[in-house]
Protein backbone atom coordinates (compact mmCIF):
# COMPACT_ATOMS: atom_id res chain seq x y z
CA UNK A 1 0.00 0.00 0.00
CA UNK A 2 1.30 3.43 -0.91
CA UNK A 3 1.17 6.49 1.37
CA UNK A 4 -1.38 8.04 -0.98
CA UNK A 5 -3.67 5.05 -0.39
CA UNK A 6 -3.50 5.57 3.36
CA UNK A 7 -4.23 9.29 2.97
CA UNK A 8 -7.24 8.35 0.83
CA UNK A 9 -8.47 6.12 3.69
CA UNK A 10 -8.04 9.02 6.13
CA UNK A 11 -9.99 11.31 3.80
CA UNK A 12 -12.76 8.76 3.28
CA UNK A 13 -13.18 8.16 7.01
CA UNK A 14 -13.47 11.91 7.52
CA UNK A 15 -15.98 12.41 4.70
CA UNK A 16 -18.09 9.48 5.94
CA UNK A 17 -18.09 10.94 9.46
CA UNK A 18 -16.24 7.96 10.89
CA UNK A 19 -13.33 10.11 12.08
CA UNK A 20 -15.47 11.55 14.85
CA UNK A 21 -13.29 10.64 17.82
CA UNK A 22 -12.64 13.51 20.22
CA UNK A 23 -9.00 14.53 19.86
CA UNK A 24 -8.27 13.96 23.55
CA UNK A 25 -9.50 10.37 23.18
CA UNK A 26 -7.37 9.94 20.06
CA UNK A 27 -4.29 11.25 21.88
CA UNK A 28 -4.90 8.99 24.88
CA UNK A 29 -5.55 5.97 22.67
CA UNK A 30 -2.49 6.59 20.56
CA UNK A 31 -0.33 7.14 23.65
CA UNK A 32 -1.58 3.91 25.17
CA UNK A 33 -0.96 1.95 21.99
CA UNK A 34 2.52 3.45 21.59
CA UNK A 35 3.41 2.76 25.22
CA UNK A 36 2.41 -0.89 24.83
CA UNK A 37 4.42 -1.23 21.61
CA UNK A 38 7.37 1.07 22.39
CA UNK A 39 9.98 -1.71 22.24
CA UNK A 40 8.90 -2.68 18.71
CA UNK A 41 10.15 0.61 17.28
CA UNK A 42 13.45 2.41 17.09
CA UNK A 43 15.21 5.17 15.21
CA UNK A 44 13.22 6.95 12.52
CA UNK A 45 10.08 4.88 13.14
CA UNK A 46 9.97 5.83 16.81
CA UNK A 47 10.76 9.45 15.99
CA UNK A 48 7.91 9.56 13.47
CA UNK A 49 5.41 7.98 15.86
CA UNK A 50 6.31 10.32 18.71
CA UNK A 51 6.06 13.27 16.30
CA UNK A 52 2.57 12.13 15.31
CA UNK A 53 1.63 11.92 18.99
CA UNK A 54 3.06 15.37 19.67
CA UNK A 55 1.12 16.80 16.72
CA UNK A 56 -2.11 15.24 17.97
CA UNK A 57 -1.44 16.63 21.45
CA UNK A 58 -0.71 20.11 20.05
CA UNK A 59 -3.95 20.12 18.05
CA UNK A 60 -5.92 19.00 21.12
CA UNK A 61 -4.28 21.72 23.20
CA UNK A 62 -5.15 24.31 20.53
CA UNK A 63 -8.79 23.17 20.52
CA UNK A 64 -9.05 23.43 24.29
CA UNK A 65 -7.73 27.01 24.17
CA UNK A 66 -10.51 28.16 21.79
Amino acid sequence: MAPEDVITIFERLNVEGRADVPIDDAVAGFAGWLAENWERFEGDDLALLTSVGATLWREGFAQRRK
